[in-house]
């Protein structure tokens, strides 16, 4: 059975359809269709259950799934080793990142890095902590760049730098004069805060219940991005705390001020962590040093 009719089958499954699958490999529709019959007649078992609209696999298809990613990212592992020993410089890696390293500190890396190493493929894509995470299980990512913790004992992980979630008001704000303010003031206005799956939210709230109780707080609002906090402090509608690597350029401007809680410093590991592999790729240990020193010479980035 060829390499490419176990990457076929694989790609029905991600893309959700035939003809999604036949766009992504530039084959017809019916030339995938033929490979996942042959499939199926080698292993003398449907794949797919054809009652359903959608791509619904079968036990056996779904035991297959498992093998077939495996051999497929074998394969691909073994071509890159070997144009590697041959002195083809073509690499590509897959990073996801959570949103603040992913938004605001990861494009300057990538385009450093990509300066230096201009055959170098990057392919980035942006998610919350558990959805990158998720992905890196999965294996539809190399490298995963988060800011919560990491313990699935299948990764490898390294704390890359330390960062500071700070809280921030407008410049009309009541405490942007006073620049310091006690815990119990924060029942005293609006909070804004992200999703409840958000690893930055949960830092926050761990460290603001050993201070005053949540519960009180009778008015917040939930918003689905670091970007849309700052946007809405902006405008007046409350406080946030978000990353400082997220509003080093509003702070510089005066377009939002930073103020002490007293008793409350939020400090967190970023993470890399990646799958621990026999043969991992070269270019996954090559990428996370090159983000790691980056950082260490860059040590105000994360202050």
């Amino acid at each position: 059975m060829r390499i490419q009719t176990f990457q076929l089958f694989c790609y029905v499954i991600e893309e959700g359809s035939i003809s999604a699958a036949a766009k992504r490999a530039y084959l017809s529709q019916p030339a995938v269709t033929k490979k996942i019959r042959q499939l199926e007649e080698h292993y003398s078992t449907l794949l797919f259950d054809r009652e359903h609209s959608t791509v619904v696999l079968t036990p056996a298809g779904e035991r297959l799934y498992d093998h077939a990613k495996f051999i497929v990212k074998e394969y691909e592992q073994s071509v890159a080793a070997i144009e590697m020993l041959r002195g083809i410089q073509t690499q590509s890696l897959k990073i996801g990142s959570s949103y603040t390293l992913g938004e605001y500190v990861l494009p300057e890396i990538i385009s450093a890095f990509q300066q230096e190493s201009p055959s170098f493929q990057i392919h980035l894509s942006i998610s919350n902590t558990p959805a990158v995470l998720a992905d890196l299980e999965e294996e539809n990512i190399d490298l995963a760049f988060v800011e919560g913790e990491v313990h699935n004992p299948e990764f490898d992980k390294k704390v890359i730098a330390s960062d500071n979630i700070v809280l921030i008001v407008p410049p009309n704000h009541r405490w942007a004069e006073k620049k310091h303010i006690v815990p119990r003031e924060l029942l005293n206005d609006r909070m804004i805060h992200r999703e409840s799956t958000s690893a930055s939210r949960q830092i926050v709230e761990n460290h603001l219940f050993e201070k005053i109780n949540l519960n009180q707080l009778e008015n917040t609002l939930e918003l689905s991005t670091t970007q849309a906090i700052k946007s809405a402090v902006q405008s007046g509608l409350g406080y946030g705390y978000v990353s400082r690597l997220a509003v080093r350029q509003e702070l510089k401007a005066g377009l939002l001020y930073e103020v002490d809680v007293s008793g409350i410093h939020i400090q967190r590991p970023l993470w890399v962590a990646s799958r621990v592999q026999r043969f991992a790729k070269d270019s996954i240990s090559q990428f996370s040093d090159y983000v790691r020193h980056f950082l260490q010479k860059r040590s105000s980035i994360v202050s």
